[in-house]
């Protein structure tokens, strides 16, 4: 069962690709499905490309082995998209074109700020594929008894297919179809968990927090154990408040400024469309996650029937899924899981194999051509992207694919939300501001990454276990002290950039 369904989504994702390439002729249909997607399908499309591995497979596993703690990634990643509602929908889809450069470069003619921000795109994607090709290997692992590096693999071939037949029409249909099946999967898992439980909602929850010994194991066998009230209060994982805060500041920041989030409001024909399209994602999202608590507490209600594997925190709703309804349920649910990493994937790699073609082979290099050339060299791109995402997602095996997601939203955060919010509403911005807002952000983001506790141990430089709390607001520092400084070179308004 588990191999017929794996099989099945494989095939129905490539013959949509196949299909789909039948409507890619040129450039805007590779980049945004030529401008024309219907709000309501970008909406769920939006939800599809953003509910992820981290969003499916980690949260449920923080959430059984963390608790509340565990629940706020939910929270921050549902929180971003009113920053992207109120902020950045309507004004991106005005001046943008097909990447997170061409917003950049609608106001300034400097060609450095379109390389500059197809850099910053590059780097939050490649960092936001590896926690979802560390999925795939963790996934594809019990699902089918194939070893994790074959997993990666498998994953990252399919999807280069389907970018590199259709693009962004393919991608869009993928997203659409696997974000109905993800949220249909997830409320049918969290029935069963509290049917097999024999509570309501409120009282499964209520468990916990009355509970007087809430048992988390870990990798060493000692298991630990909380008070209720405790598992489902700040503190479990992050005992630090500046480090819980950090994070939050990333997630709720990071939304609006993830490149492949980005790309998906130039798909639909006007503004307002960009504007419902993020209402409807609003609804499916906040939908999952409040069914995602249930997967996680379940996960740990039920652990005496294992459905919590501390060697692997990823596979914590598989494994409920195994228990609540046997092999055919695990079967279900592992395979969607599949399909959700294939959307996200498949949107990651084409904002990454868009702003190396599209902002710096063509736009920034100066190499444009004629359609069929512009083609090949997206497509051959996103092969490449595709390639490099597999060996960093074999590289990174273990690790908690939402903490992983975590880092990549500090990092977008830090890179690009302070040259896209003083860009769009703050009219003293200059180039030179832009410039040395990203590099710094990007820059300092990542450092403060390697010297933190997650690669240095209890030897870390850095405190903190997420930078975002320090390198978010350098970065708005960085770019209003720049442009303040720069004020008498500011580049003249491109026309389309003043009619908005």
């Amino acid at each position: 069962m588990a191999f017929a369904l794996f099989v099945l989504i494989t095939l129905i994702t490539l013959a949509i690709s196949v299909y789909a390439s039948r409507r890619v002729r040129t450039a805007g249909h590779y980049y945004v499905a030529g401008g024309g997607v219907r709000w309501f399908v970008n909406g769920i499309a939006f939800a599809g490309d953003y509910l992820s591995a981290a969003s499916f497979l980690g949260i449920a596993g923080l959430i059984a082995f963390s608790g509340y703690d565990g629940f706020m990634y939910a929270i921050g990643f549902l929180a971003g998209w009113i920053i992207a509602l109120f902020l950045i929908a309507e004004p991106l889809r005005k001046i943008g074109k097909y990447t997170f450069g061409d917003a950049l470069a609608a106001k300034f003619k400097d060609r450095r700020v379109r390389l500059v921000a197809s850099i910053s795109a590059i780097v939050v994607s490649v960092f936001y594929l590896i926690p979802q090709m560390v999925g795939a290997g963790s996934i594809v692992q019990p699902l089918l008894g194939l070893d994790y590096a074959v997993g990666v693999l498998i994953v990252g071939l399919v999807v280069v297919l389907i970018v590199a037949t259709a693009g962004m029409v393919s991608t869009t249909w993928v997203q659409f179809i696997k974000g109905f099946l993800l949220l249909f999967a997830t409320l049918g898992l969290a029935i069963g968990v509290l049917a097999v439980a024999n509570m309501g909602p409120i009282e499964f929850i209520g468990h916990f927090v009355d509970n007087p010994a809430v048992t988390v194991p870990t990798p060493s066998g000692i298991n630990k154990t909380y008070p209720g009230d405790v598992f489902m209060s700040p503190g479990v994982k992050y005992h630090d408040p500046w480090d819980f805060a950090s994070l939050c500041l990333a997630l709720i920041l990071g939304t609006a400024a993830l490149p492949h989030i980005l790309i998906r409001y130039y798909t639909v024909p006007k503004p307002s469309d960009a504007r419902k399209s993020t209402v409807v994602a609003i609804i499916a999202i906040g939908a999952f996650y409040v069914l995602v608590l249930f997967l996680g507490l379940g996960s740990n209600y039920f652990q005496e029937f294992g459905t919590m594997d501390p060697s692997n925190q990823n596979l914590s709703a598989p494994l409920l899924a195994q228990y609540v309804g046997g092999e055919i349920f695990f079967a279900v649910i592992s395979s969607i899981a599949f399909a959700t990493i294939l959307g996200t994937v498949s949107g990651l790699i084409m904002a990454a194999s868009g702003a190396i073609a599209h902002d710096i082979y063509t736009e920034y290099l100066g190499r444009k051509g004629d359609e069929k050339k512009t083609l090949r060299v997206s497509k051959i791109t996103a092969i490449l992207v595709g390639l490099v995402a597999i060996g960093l997602g074999i590289a990174m095996q273990g690790q908690n694919v939402a903490f992983l997601v975590g880092l990549a939203f500090a990092v977008a955060a830090s890179a690009n939300i302070p040259a896209l919010i003083c860009l769009l509403f703050w009219k003293r911005t200059t180039s030179q501001g832009v410039i040395a807002g990203i590099l710094v952000g990007l820059g300092l983001s990542i450092s403060l990454i390697l010297l933190s506790p997650t690669f240095m141990g209890a030897d870390a430089w850095f405190s903190l276990s997420n930078p975002g709390i320090v390198s978010i607001p350098v970065g708005f520092a960085v770019v209003i002290g720049v442009s303040l400084l720069t004020q008498k070179s500011v580049k003249t308004v491109a026309p389309e950039m003043a009619k908005s």
